[in-house]
């Protein structure tokens, strides 16, 4: 059972979708529901928000966490009141991540390495995502958590303003909610096979750190794309196309070992636009990009 873990500043924006984040990393790093609510209210006290957040968004944030963990990834809902035995992933390991990854490693090292590099400073996001989605399949983008859609590549517009995508084509426009509640254009129902697992390092260690991490992960699965996430971190991502449910569910495991969320696991996760923006404005800049492991 873990007694501490990092839990990172609060964004300026974004905050509800933070709480539940960090109240997921303290179910997955083992902490009992007692302690993570305690670990939530220090947070809380450590920081200054935007806005005011109350004990209530707290506390619901832990109840869903601890209620309900598996509906992050893809699995069916807990029974009320039931909790899990054990957190799904391992803690993070910053000793092992040390020994692994590559030594003096940079975010620069990794945009020097990438074959294809922008010849300006306009955002490519339609040119990336053409190249990651051949074919036009269906896309689920949202421009917030809650304003989405879904439709065929060749019908959006404007991809430089959005903030999310689901990193894998949907297999239908709609699908019905987890809870049988109606329809929604963004669910795991109608989202297909995957395509890309992606893996956000967003922890205290720093932008060197993560694309090293990144780098030593691209030896265990092809990596297609790494984007500034437009907050601390960065998103990667790795072909998943066609390796075994077991294959991915190690390399993750790995992955959050070397500081990667758990939470994007789930099949239908949103994961940031490349090139696109944050509600603040800031570019979520494509720094890597290899279009001869999609091929």
């Amino acid at each position: 059972m873990k007694s501490t873990v990092y839990l990172a500043p609060p964004p300026h924006t974004g905050i509800h979708t933070a709480i539940m984040s960090r109240a997921v990393k303290l179910w997955h790093s083992g902490f009992t529901l007692e302690s993570a609510t305690n670990a939530l209210h220090s947070w809380r006290g450590a920081y200054s928000f935007r806005r005011p957040v109350t004990d209530r968004e707290l506390l619901d944030a832990i109840s869903k966490a601890y209620r309900q963990p598996q509906a992050s990834f893809g699995a069916p809902r807990l029974p009320r009141g039931a909790r899990a035995k054990q957190p799904s992933w391992p803690a993070p390991d910053p000793q092992k991540r040390a020994r692994l990854v590559p030594d003096g490693f940079c975010l620069y090292d990794l945009w020097e390495l990438s074959p294809w590099k922008p010849t300006d400073s306009a955002q490519y996001t339609h040119f990336l995502l053409e190249r990651l989605f051949p074919g036009d399949p269906l896309l689920c983008i949202g421009h917030t958590m809650s304003h989405f859609d879904t439709r065929p590549l060749s019908q959006w517009s404007e991809l430089h303003r959005a903030q999310f995508l689901v990193p894998s084509p949907m297999r239908a426009p709609r699908g019905m909610k987890r809870d049988g509640s109606g329809e929604s254009a963004h669910t795991l129902d109608n989202t297909g096979p995957r395509r890309f697992l992606v893996v956000d390092f967003d922890d205290h260690h720093g932008l060197n750190t993560h694309a090293a991490a990144a780098w030593f992960l691209a030896e265990k699965l092809p990596l297609a794309l790494v984007l500034h996430s437009g907050g601390k971190g960065l998103h990667a991502w790795f072909l998943a196309e066609g390796r075994s449910e077991q294959e991915l569910r190690a390399f993750f495991s790995l992955a959050v070992e070397c500081g990667g969320d758990p939470v994007l696991w789930g099949r239908s996760q949103f994961v940031r636009m490349p090139d696109g923006r944050r509600e603040n404005g800031v570019i979520q800049r494509a720094y890597y990009f290899n279009k001869e492991v999609l091929s």
